[in-house]
């Protein structure tokens, strides 16, 4: 079976193995917008509360430190935009992996004082896809030098910088509200962290595999 990425996708997979991440523009209409925060709203009463203080390599490869905020399972609105065609075609598009495939998706509810210490996602979120339900969501941290680190060397990062490390090497990613657009981002690749919260936000994520 021939595996190769057909040529228009090349320059796309340079740049995401190079970064990271990519901004998907024109995936997400007002109508719907405005429709996953009101369910996110309704739904709030749902949360699961998402707390561990513990530091580990887990077996899928993904790296944890502790975290605590809270997860809304999806509805309707958020399922559909999930699984929606038109937006796995602009991602393949954008990351230049053609085999993706959609995993779900949940809302993360943070309220004032949560955070999620640094962490990769699990190894289902070759990419994961976020969009702030808040406006003004503060950035999350992101270490794009780190791509591909796991394990041990993840947790010498958080003895020696702390889970939510700042310096040379360490930056941030902002996540688009309203205006049609999806963050994407190599979520089990690049080690990423949220500090602590001065306001409740919420926030959309959806996974994408890479068969």
């Amino acid at each position: 079976m021939d595996t190769e990425a057909p040529a228009d996708r090349v320059p796309a997979r340079a740049a995401w193995e190079e970064t990271g991440t990519a901004v998907v523009a024109g995936v997400l209409e007002a109508d719907r917008f405005k429709a996953l925060v009101e369910e996110a709203h309704d739904r709030i009463g749902q949360v699961t509360p998402h707390i561990h203080e513990h530091t580990a390599a887990h077996r899928d490869g993904s790296f944890a430190s502790p975290v605590h905020c809270g997860f809304i399972p999806p509805g309707a609105v958020l399922e559909t935009l999930a699984y929606d065609k038109g937006l796995l075609k602009a991602l393949r598009e954008a990351t230049g992996i053609p085999r993706l495939v959609p995993r779900g998706g949940a809302i993360v509810l943070y309220k004032e004082g949560d955070f999620q210490g640094l962490h990769t996602d699990s190894v289902k979120s070759t990419v994961t896809v976020a969009v702030a339900l808040t406006e003004d969501l503060p950035p999350m941290g992101w270490a794009p030098h780190l791509m591909g680190a796991f394990g041990d060397r993840l947790a010498d990062v958080v003895t020696e910088h702390g889970m939510f490390p700042e310096g040379e090497g360490f930056t941030t990613l902002t996540h688009p509200y309203g205006d049609g657009s999806v963050r994407a981002f190599a979520g089990y690749h690049v080690p990423h962290w949220r500090r602590p919260m001065e306001r409740q936000g919420l926030l959309v994520t959806m996974n994408f595999m890479d068969l």
